[in-house]
This record gives C-alpha cells, structure tokens and sequence, in this order.
C-alpha cells in the first residue's frame, strides 16, 4: 500500500482557488488523489491536494532540456 501525500495551502481568495491548486499539483509530481476545497470566511478558502506515489514503472523520468545551438541556423 502506498502512502498518501497530502499538501495545503490555507486563506486563498477565490479569485486565486484555481491557480492555487494546479501550484499545489505542479509541487506534487505525482498522482491527484482527492482535492478538497473548503470555504473559511468570507471569500477566502483552504485548499487541500493528496496525492499518491505513481509505480516505479510508471514514474515521469525528468530530462534535461536539449540545446539548440545557432549555428548553421543564420541565426547570429
């Protein structure tokens, strides 16, 4: 059984709810299991995202960005 992985971020306007949770996701890396989205006060919300760990086999292996280089291009 994995363990699950939980991430929060608290007082958010609504205005910001949505770009608070793709952050919270982004910071994760890994399988959405549940966002809760709960109102506080006024317009302000706590936002919670748990996660789980993805299989070994199934993990996102991070490269690194290819070099472009300008040669040969006529770009200067």
């Amino acid at each position: 059984m994995t363990k699950r992985r939980s991430t929060r971020a608290t007082e958010i306007p609504i205005s910001l709810v949505p770009h608070a949770i793709a952050l919270l996701i982004r910071m994760r890396g890994v399988k959405v299991y549940r966002i809760s989205v709960k109102r506080t006060h006024h317009h302000h919300y706590n936002v919670s995202v748990r996660t789980r760990s993805l299989p070994r086999e199934l993990a996102l292996v991070r490269e690194t960005a290819p070099v472009i280089s300008s040669e040969g291009r006529g770009l200067a």
